[in-house]
């Protein structure tokens, strides 16, 4: 009959899941066996239950997850916020901006507590999938403000690729922009990175600013401010 879905145009939900959200198929596999995964208001536990992305209501850990319309968001984080949507004490959070808490999109480009600057949201898994994968080397851009001048022999050694605290920290680039204030360039994204090699040199970061991801940039934002990703920096992201 004309208007009725059958079995074969509807989606596994392990894949359904995959295709909308940061997980993974196989992470998607144990939210559903974690009976975190409800469809249409009753919990499921098994990935071959098939999903109608139309009309059936597919909940991850109690927040709706959008299928219709993808949305792609950059957002100035300001410091002093928590790159979660958990409040720890009294500290801010991404549940905090009104436009998160709704939705509470995945999003990629965690910053720490006192770091600021540009973090991606979005609905669409594969989007998501594309920017966290390190095989894919996006770059990353700083600016970064020290308490001292990095030497010469420091930029080289950093630039090169150290090992800090049993952490490796692969080759950058970095250019001096003035007096104490530098751009750095990351091919990855491991936690308080660029702290933990400014600290190696005997200094201190006093202010952290992400600028860039990839092809996308702050551009006028201020922080607490987001923008819609035009289609440009969305395909060349979903391209890579």
């Amino acid at each position: 009959m004309a208007g009725v879905k059958t079995e074969l145009t509807k989606i596994r939900l392990n894949k359904f899941l995959a295709s909308n959200t940061s997980l993974s198929r196989r992470k998607a596999d144990e939210a559903i066996f974690s009976r975190r995964v409800r469809l249409n208001g009753a919990i499921i536990s098994s990935p071959a239950t098939y999903v109608d992305s139309d009309n059936d209501e597919v909940m991850l850990d109690n927040r709706l997850i959008a299928t219709k319309t993808k949305e792609y968001w950059a957002f100035f984080k300001p410091k002093a916020v928590l790159t979660s949507y958990e409040r720890e004490g009294e500290k801010r959070c991404l549940s905090d901006f009104d436009k998160l808490n709704r939705k509470k999109p995945a999003y990629s480009g965690r910053l720490d507590y006192n770091s600021e600057g540009l973090i991606l949201f979005s609905n669409d898994g594969h989007f998501i999938q594309k920017l966290q994968r390190p095989d894919n080397k996006i770059p990353k851009e700083y600016l970064v403000y020290t308490d001292e001048n990095l030497s010469e022999a420091d930029i080289k050694l950093l630039e090169q690729g150290i090992t800090f605290n049993g952490t490796n920290y692969m080759p950058c680039k970095i250019d001096k922009l003035a007096d104490r204030e530098y751009r750095i360039v990351l091919y990855e994204g491991k936690n308080r990175q660029i702290r933990n090699m400014i600290n190696h040199c005997g200094k201190k970061t006093r202010r952290l600013i992400r600028t860039k991801i990839g092809c996308v940039g702050l551009k006028d934002l201020n922080p607490g401010e987001f923008r819609q990703l035009t289609k440009n920096e969305i395909m060349e992201i979903t391209n890579v």
